[in-house]
């Protein structure tokens, strides 16, 4: 019966996808082999505390994440937050918590440099991006939550529309399953990108599909469409490409809720790389308000309680440290290291102290 259910999910989601482009002709096919996947759920020994799934959304900015539309790009009567993330809202409400909303602390990119590769490797090391701030800098050095779960004997996989997120991954190219870009495919048209781009239709279909199939202990799904919609000035594909952001996440949450045990043990967190310039298309570290993103996260480990306040500023780099608590890793005594947000966490945490960083500075954007 649970295949059943999902099958009607999945063709959902699929109809959502069909909607914000119209690359999405080339997915069509692979999407549908989506409902041949059947599987009976089973616990599993992983070699994490329990498992957690990891979503980021490129460009993402604040603004819509807690106001809805942009009143100046649309016209009445807009959409609010709720309407826009249904998905989003009713987890952060009803089974998890948010932060970074207006009046409750803010929670930004450590930078300088405010563009992709720089906050993914924020995230994913836990520590301030020094050595990287361009899109172009070299596969990280320091190992990631990714790879400290590997370490520890979880399963893990990483997917990702942008090809060069790659770099920000793992130390060790091979150890797990990483998934980034269209891998070299010409059946598989970029848009809303260009090059090795893959539309997050196809990198959703990818991740969920894994999710099914494998049930890793550790997944991290990242989705690029509404930086390349924002980017392009085109505000009506930016939102769109939020909302099919959102029913990934509710998709996610639907299987989970089908797993039993395991479902019910998984923590999820979601999050954006940076957020957006007063003019909406860029961002960058000569823009110091598209430093600003946003922080959901749902699960048995997180207080269920909305909009949390934070008393100080939160960085990028505090999600790996709280990510370690969930999953019961050794925490990362760096000095340029983040702190778990323990005002998500149902178990206070001990706090360290917070690193400042030296001036924006202005670079390629993405």
């Amino acid at each position: 019966m649970a295949g059943g259910m999902m099958k009607f999910g999945l063709i959902g989601l699929l109809a959502i996808g069909a909607s914000c482009a119209s690359h999405q002709q080339d997915g069509r096919a692979i999407w549908a082999n989506y409902i041949d996947v059947e599987r009976a759920y089973h616990p599993a020994e992983e070699g994490v505390r329990s498992p957690a799934i990891l979503v980021t959304v490129d460009g993402a900015r604040w603004q819509e994440i807690f106001d809805g539309e942009d009143p100046s790009r649309v016209a009445a009567p807009r959409r609010k937050a709720r309407d826009l993330f249904p998905n989003l809202y009713h987890l952060a409400t009803d089974r998890g918590a948010m932060v970074g909303a207006p009046g409750k602390g803010h929670i930004h990119a450590t930078g300088p440099n405010f563009i992709s590769l720089p906050g993914y490797t924020e995230i994913l090391t836990g520590r301030s991006p020094l050595a990287c701030q361009s899109n172009d800098c070299s596969s990280v050095a320091t190992p990631t939550v990714l790879d400290e779960a590997y370490a520890a004997g979880a399963r893990v996989a990483a997917f990702s529309s942008w090809e060069k997120l790659r770099r920000a991954i793992t130390v060790a190219p091979g150890r797990f399953l990483v998934s980034c870009g269209r891998e070299g495919d010409p059946t598989i048209h970029p848009f809303p990108g260009g090059g090795e781009y893959r539309p997050d239709s196809v990198t959703a279909y990818n991740a969920l599909r894994y999710l099914v199939k494998e049930q890793p202990d550790v997944l991290f799904v990242g989705l690029g469409d509404p930086d390349e919609y924002a980017h392009r000035g085109d505000y009506d594909g930016y939102v769109r490409a939020l909302s099919f952001a959102d029913a990934v996440i509710g998709e996610i949450f639907t299987i989970l809720d089908r797993m039993g045990d395991r479902g019910a043990r998984t923590n999820v967190f979601v999050t954006s790389d940076h957020g957006r310039a007063e003019d909406f298309r860029n961002h960058g570290g000569w823009a110091p308000e598209s430093a600003r993103v946003w922080l959901f996260a749902a699960g048995p480990a997180i207080t269920a309680r909305g909009r949390v306040a934070s008393n100080d500023d939160r960085r990028l780099a505090d999600v790996a440290p709280t990510l370690r608590v969930v999953l019961g890793l050794e925490s990362d005594g760096s000095s340029h290291a983040g702190r778990p947000i323990g005002e998500l966490l149902a178990e206070p945490q001990p706090t360290t102290a917070h690193v400042e960083l030296e001036h924006p500075s202005r670079d390629s954007e993405r």
